[in-house]
């Protein structure tokens, strides 16, 4: 039997056991694993959970721009252990060792950019039976921009975007970590970056089916926190309780002019506005072949 909604991923009752398992064992604090095909489990796998097989190829592609129609006929399938460099020495410099680890452990494909470097990474964050994930990544070359990334599930041959819960203003990229965290930088690399992705895939998953986001979360700003979290989950401070045990008082006391303010003063947006840019829905519409520019992606005015 398959739970499914129109539009959204198919969960068997297995993969919705193994969903349940995870969201208790992260709420408790413990610290998943992440496995080849971005597999989050909390020991090592067994072959029934997991696709165990790397890639043996992967394709880089010129991105078509949004006035192309389609991809670049220039796309190159080769072994990974003959991978030629990056045209650009200076994407070579910085993520060619990087992506070509990558590839090993995901099934990816990359698109070179004056600016940088897109990634697109086909996970599975539930092992070979669960729903597919797909992650498109924008990688700058300047280190003092960080990556960007968002999330879309597949289902019935479409990709649609995931749930707006723990994505970034305004754009709804994924919010996995914050910079003061240290959980991930860029001399880290790009193979840790998609596993702190496949993790967060698998709590939004939850949050969605479930109902609740597992483990420690981060919020600021009474609007914020009420709109986002529930009462049983990790507040979005370091208090270490509950959201009904620490903010949800106070924040219930706050007027709603307040808090909007407030929220606006701190995130520089409504927060209804929060939305894919058009340029990363078509590029999931077209299967990653028609790709954005890294400089419209980044730029204020093509936020939306």
């Amino acid at each position: 039997m398959l739970l499914k909604d129109c539009g959204k991923p198919a969960f068997s009752k297995s993969t919705i056991s193994r969903l349940a398992h995870l969201g208790r064992a992260i709420d408790h604090g413990a610290s998943p694993l992440v496995f080849d095909d971005g597999f989050v489990g909390l020991n090592p796998p067994t072959e029934s959970e997991v696709i165990y097989d790397a890639p043996s190829t992967y394709t880089r592609d010129r991105p078509a721009t949004r006035s192309r129609k389609r991809r670049s006929t220039s796309s190159r399938s080769r072994p990974t252990g003959e991978a030629e460099p990056f045209s650009s020495a200076a994407i070579e410099a910085a993520y060619g060792t990087g992506f070509r680890l990558l590839v090993r452990h995901y099934k990816a494909i990359s698109y070179e950019d004056e600016k940088g470097l897109w990634v697109v990474i086909k996970t599975r964050p539930l092992g070979s039976d669960g729903p597919q994930a797909h992650f498109v990544i924008a990688l700058p070359l300047r280190k003092e921009i960080w990556p960007k990334a968002w999330a879309f599930s597949v289902a019935n041959g479409r990709r649609q975007p995931f749930p707006l819960k723990h994505t970034n203003f305004p754009d709804a990229s994924i919010c996995a970590f914050t910079r003061e965290s240290k959980a991930w930088t860029p001399d880290d690399g790009i193979l840790p970056l998609a596993d702190h992705y496949s993790l967060w895939a698998v709590k939004s998953w939850h949050r969605w089916l479930l109902g609740r986001w597992p483990g420690r979360q981060i919020g600021v700003g009474a609007h914020y926190r009420r709109q986002e979290f529930l009462p049983d989950e990790w507040c979005g401070c370091d208090s270490g309780k509950r959201y009904r045990d620490c903010h949800l008082a106070a924040d219930s006391l706050v007027s709603n002019d307040f808090a909007i303010n407030e929220f606006e003063n701190l995130f520089h947006t409504p927060y209804a506005t929060r939305t894919v840019p058009k340029s990363i829905l078509r590029a999931a519409d077209t299967r990653w072949k028609v790709i954005p520019t890294l400089q419209e992606i980044y730029q204020p005015h093509s936020r939306r």
